[in-house]
This record gives C-alpha cells, sequence and structure tokens, in this order.
C-alpha cells in the first residue's frame, strides 16, 4: 500500500483493552471544519508517542513486520490476518499491529454528537484491511 499522510496533529485519544481499539483524534480548526479519527481495531500491539504531526501510516517492511509479528507473539497461521502499520519516518519505529484500520472525517458544522469512535454522520477516508488490502 502507498503511505497515507494525514498533514494534521494526531493525538492518541483513547485505547480499549476490551475491545482492543486504538483511536487517534485531530481537533477541527477555522481552516477546516473537518475533525479526523484514525480507528484501529483488533490491535495486536503498539508503541506510539502521545502525538504525531504529520501522522503517516504505511506498511512495514518485511524485516520490521517480522519483528512486529515476533514482538506480539502471533503465530505463524494468523500472520496475514494482520496489519503492521508504521506510523511516521522516524528512525526509531513506532508502530501498531491490528486487523483493520479506518480514517473518518466528521463535519463539526454537521455533527453536535460527543466524540466517539465512529460518529453518526462520519465519512470513510481510508479503510485499510488485512495487509495490504485498501478499500
Amino acid at each position: 500500500m502507498e503511505p497515507i499522510m494525514l498533514d494534521r496533529q494526531f493525538r492518541v485519544w483513547g485505547y480499549g483493552v476490551a475491545h482492543s481499539r486504538l483511536l487517534m483524534h485531530a481537533r477541527a480548526d477555522t481552516a477546516d471544519p473537518e475533525y479526523l479519527n484514525v480507528l484501529f481495531e483488533d490491535v495486536r500491539a503498539v508503541k506510539l508517542r502521545s502525538s504525531y504531526q504529520p501522522l503517516i501510516l504505511a506498511s512495514a517492511s518485511n524485516p520490521v513486520r517480522n519483528d512486529i509479528l515476533a514482538f506480539a507473539a502471533i503465530p505463524e497461521r494468523h500472520r496475514h490476518r494482520f496489519l503492521s502499520l508504521t506510523l511516521s519516518t522516524e528512525p526509531e519505529a513506532r508502530f501498531v499491529l491490528c486487523a483493520r484500520a479506518t480514517v473518518l472525517a466528521v463535519d463539526t458544522t454537521k455533527d453536535h454528537t460527543p466524540l466517539r469512535p465512529w460518529p453518526d454522520g462520519a465519512r470513510v477516508i481510508h479503510a485499510l484491511r488485512h495487509e495490504g488490502r485498501v478499500s
């Protein structure tokens, strides 16, 4: 997959162990009335900073991917089910190992509901599914 660059300031907004979901959020501003959420589902391993600007989602290269999968103790027979995403171009790899990742935009002029991972009126910008599949 081609790297996805989201040129906004993203913060780790929430992580739920019970549902294995990680939410990263970028607020709306005067230049852009949409806020952005990146929802990672079925999360198996993470290494994060508290914020990113920009946030770059890229498939991990094979040596890095293998290290991430080994770190998470994913059995060989299940490795094809997971995305190994790096989050920046820094030398120290930051990553999320998950089954799905979705980038959502919500127009703040139309949405007045509380911030949720997938609020009413959300528009899907990118949907990443299992290694390398993008819709």
